[in-house]
């Protein structure tokens, strides 16, 4: 029944039967006093009253289409919360989510558990039948069922149980097509199944020198590796802003999390160009040919390195493990240091930062740092439960590092009799202190000093070194005035180191001395925590000599 507002109509008409069923009128309820009555009226609202139901048809097509949208996302998203949000890319059958098993267990009782009398069954069973008739196996049964998930590259044990449990209560499936769907995940044949090997560092443990040494074998053509059934991705297969040797720190730096907003030196750009172009035929081929692949980057260390997105990028490999090398706080702290104030050299030169002393870089930076030291780097990989393995070597055990690494750690039997017979990197990787390199600078920016700029900053601190001792201001070139870390935090360090060595190496611990043997170690190594106290020796003025002396040599 069509109407006519009475209170937005200012003109009655009387029209024709063939006008109202053209018009799809059936009657006209309003009549105004004195409306006029001639045909031109008629047409005029049969117009009016065609114009309003075509644009009401097309409001309700509008509105239809808006349902229809709705509707598609409201499906799309609910496909989405079926998924796995840990995971980036599932070849699985079925769609699923992480699930509580412990919480589903106490929703659901079998009914022919006979502890309880009263068992019924899940409203999703009942929905489909009983749980018997759909072929549902008890649920503990499938935690139990370890030979299974004991494979399984997730964070413990029972993940992949607790995905065929939820797969089995979701979809109904028996237990045997609920492990089929997401057999590609969670079967896996350890006697067979390649796997990657990650060096993840962390920095200043001799990282360099491993990378050195296998890529100098691999463009040398050196067999070893690959007898050991190694696979070694290059920069051709991971390219990016470190080159050569550095070929795993490109891989590294895509693995953080915000890539440069969180510190890394690669954009998404460049990172996609190696997950989707280059890596993928690496990979591929690797693992199509059942060869391990080897990977050594310390910048792996990082706090904001992205587990998932990693074995993402390693597609199809299922197996990873993981090695983390542990050097003591004493010596590695000073390393950390010494790299820093390197890298920075030229900031400080120009007056853009402040050059600051080993004990002022403890005393702001010290707990940042111990973020990346071995025992925390290991825990975040073994805690994040996606390696099939994380093992921590010590560097003071006595062996090699080459040897250590390559015999006792990822046992490659043919690189480490290479290794024994004599193969080493190119060159070696050595650290050095950088004290007479800080007095040059910031006696440069006193005014004391005329020319320093980072190409000749550390000839001028050798020749400083020489100069001190040649006018006899020193009696050796390490006697300079120094300020060191307070005594608590030394014994806060060396308690540490106790504490570390005694849980993860008890051992080789024991077999160098124990504590004794430590403190030992610890207090023949005291100098390194020590800095030269540079403004005391400025202001002073007893090296204006050798500041005059190296001024008129130019150097």
């Amino acid at each position: 029944q069509r109407s006519v507002d009475c209170h937005r109509t200012s003109t009655a008409v009387i029209v024709s039967a063939g006008q109202r069923e053209r018009h799809g009128l059936k009657k006209v309820v309003c009549v105004s006093p004195g409306a006029a009555t001639n045909r031109s009226n008629a047409n005029q609202i049969g117009q009016a009253e065609t114009s309003y139901h075509m644009r009401t048809s097309s409001e309700n097509r509008a509105r239809a289409q808006r349902v229809l949208l709705l509707a598609i996302i409201a499906v799309v998203l609910l496909q989405f919360c079926l998924i796995d949000p840990n995971t980036y890319a599932s070849n699985e059958k079925v769609a699923i989510r992480r699930f509580d098993v412990d919480e589903w267990e106490k929703s659901i009782v079998m009914p022919e558990d006979p502890n309880n009398p009263n068992a019924t069954t899940t409203a999703a069973s009942d929905a489909k039948g009983s749980a018997r008739s759909e072929g549902i196996a008890s649920l503990e049964n499938i935690k139990q069922s370890l030979e299974y998930c004991g494979n399984c590259p997730y964070d413990n044990s029972k993940t992949c149980n607790e995905r065929a449990a939820y797969i089995m209560q979701r979809y109904h499936l028996s237990e045997q097509k609920a492990r089929e769907s997401i057999m590609d995940r969670c079967g896996v044949d350890y006697s067979t199944e390649p796997y990657v090997m990650l060096h993840v560092g962390p920095h200043k443990t001799g990282t360099t020198a491993i990378q050195s040494f296998i890529y100098h074998a691999l463009f040398k053509n050196r067999t070893f590796l690959r007898d050991d059934n190694w696979s070694i991705p290059t920069s051709d297969d991971m390219p990016g802003e470190f080159g050569k040797e550095g070929a795993g720190l490109n891989f590294a730096h895509c693995q953080i999390r915000n890539y440069v907003k969180d510190g890394g030196q690669m954009n998404t750009h460049r990172c996609n160009m190696i997950r989707l172009h280059h890596l993928p035929k690496f990979v591929g081929q690797s693992y199509n040919e059942s060869r391990n692949v080897l990977i050594i980057a310390e910048d792996l260390d990082r706090k904001t390195i992205d587990y998932q997105r990693m074995q993402y990028y390693l597609r199809p490999y299922k197996r990873f493990r993981v090695v983390v090398a542990y050097r003591r706080l004493h010596e590695w702290l000073p390393s950390w240091y010494n790299q820093i104030v390197d890298l920075y050299k030229s900031v400080y030169i120009r007056g853009e930062a402040t050059y600051p002393s080993f004990v002022d870089w403890i005393d702001s930076e010290y707990h940042n740092f111990m973020q990346v030291h071995a025992m925390n780097v290991a825990k975040r990989y073994r805690e994040s439960g996606k390696f099939e393995s994380v093992r921590v070597f010590s560097m003071h055990d006595q062996t090699p590092l080459l040897e250590n690494v390559f015999c006792n750690q990822i046992k490659s039997p043919a690189t480490c009799k290479a290794i024994r017979d004599g193969a080493k990197p190119p060159k070696p990787n050595t650290g050095k202190m950088h004290e007479y390199e800080r007095l040059a600078i910031i006696a440069y920016r006193r005014k004391k000093l005329k020319h320093v700029h980072a190409a000749i900053a550390s000839k001028v601190a050798n020749g400083l070194r020489q100069v001190v001792v040649e006018l006899g201001i020193f009696s050796d070139a390490d006697a300079y005035p120094k300020t060191c870390l307070n005594e608590t935090f030394m014994e806060h360090l060396l308690a540490l180191e106790m504490e570390q060595e005694r849980e993860w190496f008890p051992d080789s611990y024991e077999a160098q001395g124990g504590d004794e043997g430590l403190k030992s170690a610890f207090h023949a190594n005291k100098d390194k925590l020590c800095a030269m106290n540079v403004h005391k020796i400025l202001d002073s003025g007893i090296l204006d000599d050798a500041f005059e002396k190296l001024n008129c040599l130019g150097t």
